[in-house]
């Protein structure tokens, strides 16, 4: 015997909800109280309501006002910073991640100092050295130029103290790392690559 939550909607539970979907002022809330008829009656919601939901929620996020002051007010508006905060951690990652590979191209070039390099690589390795003298958090903020997560160094450092703090609780502190399709809906697209032509002659 199946569990409660797993009935099957009967004859009657799809005239009710029927009438509710038809409904075409208070649309809203026809759409909010055919999901509690749903939760309440413990059955599953048919597919035009899991998907006139999930647009409801998207546009009430969208357009969610806050009595509370500052950037943060709204849960969108946390959402993105937290979303910023994670790109701004992610590119000092990625600057690390290139300094450590131009030390071991040292250490190969070190070893091996007759080693045949191309004129365009030695170009492309020398800029790196030049970028790497700025420290971590002035590399991200160069990374970064250009996008919405674009910062000073000094918020890139908060930024990325956020996320390890949060890290330290594990992932869940930090939220769900949204597909770009669902984060298009929500107004927030993720920035294109950039990094890739960083180095480039």
């Amino acid at each position: 015997m199946k569990p409660p939550h797993d009935r099957i909607p009967t004859v009657v539970d799809l005239r009710e909800l029927d009438i509710l979907r038809r409904l075409t002022s208070h649309n809203e809330i026809a759409i909010a109280r055919a999901m509690d008829y749903c939760a309440t009656s413990q059955i599953h919601p048919p597919e035009w309501l899991v998907e006139a939901a999930a647009l409801l929620m998207v546009d009430l996020l969208k357009r969610e006002k806050s009595v509370r002051r500052g950037r943060t007010a709204s849960c969108l508006a946390r959402f993105r910073h937290e979303h910023w905060d994670l790109e701004r951690w992610g590119a000092v990652q990625e600057v690390r991640r290139i300094r450590s590979m131009a030390r071991r191209d040292d250490d190969v070039l070190r070893a091996n100092p007759n080693r045949q390099v191309t004129e365009r690589w030695r170009k492309s390795h020398q800029k790196r050295k030049d970028w790497l003298k700025f420290d971590n958090f002035e590399c991200a903020a160069i990374l970064l130029k250009g996008q919405h997560a674009h910062a000073s160094p000094s918020a890139i450092r908060r930024s990325y103290n956020r996320v390890q703090r949060a890290r330290a609780h594990g992932p869940v502190a930090l939220g769900a790392w949204f597909d770009d399709p669902f984060l298009t809906k929500l107004g927030l697209k993720r920035e294109p690559d950039t990094k890739t032509f960083l180095f480039l002659p």
